[in-house]
């Protein structure tokens, strides 16, 4: 079960990107030239546009979209001046981050890779890395917190959309707690046939110790931090926040 759970997965996000999933849909063309003219704004959390602020000088900049693939975000920084590469275990997102690419006659390097192992990068490669939420899909995230780290360049910027862990408490509809956390399908029996039968993928709950913690352990400087709600639901009606986005610089 551990050895193949990344291979569930980007099955999974293959399918539901085919089956229209809002995160696997590549931006068009007027949003790209907008983005060239400065009217842009790009997502780590379902809702909450990433502060301007937070990035570096977006031209010329060597950025790697982690866990980033789906023609999203990637265009956009293009289209602000910078060279982007984007690792993601998922064909079909990788394939929509080409097709925005030959649409708009610009080159990105994608690299069909999976970030629970050692990326395939030289040390101190990026300037700045956009992650946004998908370490929901790993176990342990304190090894990427560490990779991340030595591929980016000193003074590099992490920025990272994160799960607190709310979500997987709750049943579907969101009207009853239902599971104990962490939630941890290759722990548990249950969760891993709740998992598979709905077509989950195999998520993982992860504490503020793993995912703030783990970047400060792993040699970041957390510089800012805000919450997002999931933007539909019962828990988005009450604005109870199920996420958070983290800027963190390299030390």
């Amino acid at each position: 079960m551990n050895s193949s759970y990344t291979d569930i997965n980007s099955s999974a996000i293959d399918r539901w990107v085919e089956a229209g999933w809002e995160w696997g849909k590549p931006i068009d063309h007027e949003t790209y030239i907008k983005a060239r003219q400065g009217e842009w704004s790009v997502l780590l959390t379902p809702t909450k546009a990433v502060p301007k602020e937070w990035f570096c000088e977006m031209k010329g900049a060597k950025v790697l979209g982690l866990a980033s693939g789906g023609g999203q975000q990637m265009p956009i920084f293009t289209a602000l001046g910078a060279s982007c590469t984007v690792l993601d275990y998922s064909e079909k997102q990788l394939e929509s981050e080409k097709l925005v690419a030959e649409r708009e006659g610009y080159v990105i390097e994608t690299v069909q890779g999976d970030m629970t192992k050692p990326l395939p990068f030289e040390d101190e490669s990026f300037d700045l890395i956009f992650h946004p939420v998908s370490n929901c899909y790993v176990k342990d995230v304190l090894p990427i917190w560490r990779e991340c780290c030595r591929v980016l360049k000193k003074g590099g910027i992490l920025l990272a959309g994160l799960d607190n862990g709310l979500n997987f408490a709750y049943n579907e509809d969101e009207t009853e707690l239902c599971y104990r956390l962490p939630f941890d399908p290759l722990a548990d029996e249950r969760l891993y046939e709740d998992s598979m039968k709905n077509d989950w993928g195999l998520q993982f709950s992860h504490t503020i110790e793993e995912q703030i913690g783990g970047q400060l352990k792993a040699g970041f400087i957390l510089k800012d931090v805000y919450q997002d709600t999931n933007g539909v639901g019962r828990l988005h009606e009450f604005n109870v926040p199920s996420y958070y986005a983290t800027m963190a610089v390299k030390g």
